[in-house]
């Protein structure tokens, strides 16, 4: 599943680098000589670029920020309405409200990603963006989204946090709508520690971002950085080389890691036997980042006795339902104190999205779990599901 299970010499030799060959410069811009002229964020933001295929790529300090700074490039202002899912980390919100546009969220369907037919319902004059969620490596049904976004020239900006590695119809999850956006956390496909990226192809949005996330900067080549020209205030969420560093080496084990995700997940699929659970709905299944599976019963009690149970056989589940409350709106009373909307709602706000994901289990899929390891986890599932 993570990047981290993979940490390891390439990474250290990554970091190594820095100080064997450019006098342990950490910043990612000036100091040319004394870093002899390597520039490590900006290597890593150009391969992730070429990796997905876009045609722009700006490293940033978290997929969160990634969001925020992708936001305000694309024209989001205060007022604004800004449709997303009812089922997502919290930060998707979190960050609406940060620039003072409002979160208009919509329920999920069984891809558990948003619902084509409830977006369009939650459409006014008011939206100006829409941002679907691949949530737990499963892309949105962005043929469905793009089209109604089409429809109504609504930009829309793909949350890839927890995609990095799936792909749509032969597209990188983040590349189909206008702009994406990835997390590189300790948890995500692979990782910087912390660190984000946003990815497009629009060449003003890419300036924008690139500007507004370094206080300013337009990287002019006509002046030193410390005279440097500037059209815009900004912010400091800048990159450091040895997330950098480190990301060009988890990028070269990217597609190792998804291999192995799939090839788990699918000898999981094959060999679970019950006709009690049902799988998600699969948008692309070829494309399918299989970190995750995610399956739903027809009761709520039956999906809590298994997660007893599974717990007892000494395994965790993945989000559903461990950490629920992080990443579905029905509990983020926290928040919508400051959203008019669903300051006295948001208990019986999407009950269609409460219903599926309460009878849900989600289980972690990781990279170097052995064959034997499979074959007791398949066993452990399956004796478990004979109980219920």
């Amino acid at each position: 599943m993570p990047g981290y299970e993979l940490i390891g010499k390439e990474e250290q030799d990554q970091l190594m680098d820095i100080f064997n060959t450019s006098n342990g410069v950490l910043f990612p811009h000036g100091f040319d000589a004394l870093r002899n002229n390597r520039y490590r964020v900006r290597e890593f933001e150009k391969k992730f670029a070429e990796k997905t295929g876009s045609k722009y790529a700006q490293a940033v300090t978290s997929g969160t920020i990634a969001q925020v700074v992708a936001m305000l490039a694309m024209g989001v202002k205060p007022g604004d309405e800004v449709i997303t899912q009812a089922f997502t980390f919290v930060a998707t919100v979190e960050t609406i409200i940060a620039i003072g546009a409002i979160p208009v969220i919509v329920d999920v369907d069984e891809t558990y990603n948003m619902d084509p037919i409830e977006l369009e319902k939650a459409i006014t004059p008011k939206t100006k963006l829409i941002v679907p969620v691949h949530m737990l490596g499963n892309t949105a049904a962005m043929d469905e989204i793009m089209a109604i976004a089409q429809k109504n020239n609504i930009a829309v900006l793909e949350d890839s946090c927890e995609a990095l590695g799936a792909s749509y119809k032969g597209q990188f999850a983040g590349t189909v709508g206008h702009v994406g956006v990835y997390s590189l956390d300790f948890g995500k496909t692979i990782t910087t520690g912390e660190g984000g990226m946003i990815v497009t192809n629009d060449e003003n949005i890419y300036k924008f971002c690139k500007e507004y996330h370094d206080h300013g900067h337009e990287s002019n080549p006509a002046f030193p950085r410390g005279r440097d020209t500037r059209t815009m205030a900004g912010m400091n969420y800048r990159m450091n080389e040895m997330q950098g560093a480190v990301g060009m080496a988890q990028l070269e084990k990217l597609e190792t890691i998804v291999n192995a995700n799939r090839a788990n997940k699918a000898y999981l699929v094959n060999n679970i036997h019950s006709e009690k659970i049902k799988y998600r709905v699969l948008t692309d299944a070829d494309g399918d980042l299989s970190d995750t599976l995610i399956f739903n019963f027809k009761l709520q009690e039956e999906a809590l006795k298994f997660v007893d149970l599974y717990k007892q056989a000494g395994y965790g589940t993945k989000n559903i339902p461990d950490a629920i409350d992080w990443h579905f709106a029905g509990t983020w009373n926290h928040m919508f104190n400051e959203v008019p909307a669903y300051k006295n709602s948001w208990k019986t706000e999407w009950q269609k999205s409460a219903d599926l994901l309460y009878r849900s289990v989600a289980l972690p899929i990781n990279v170097k779990t052995t064959p034997e390891a499979l074959a007791q986890h398949v066993d452990a599932i399956n004796k478990i599901l004979e109980q219920i």
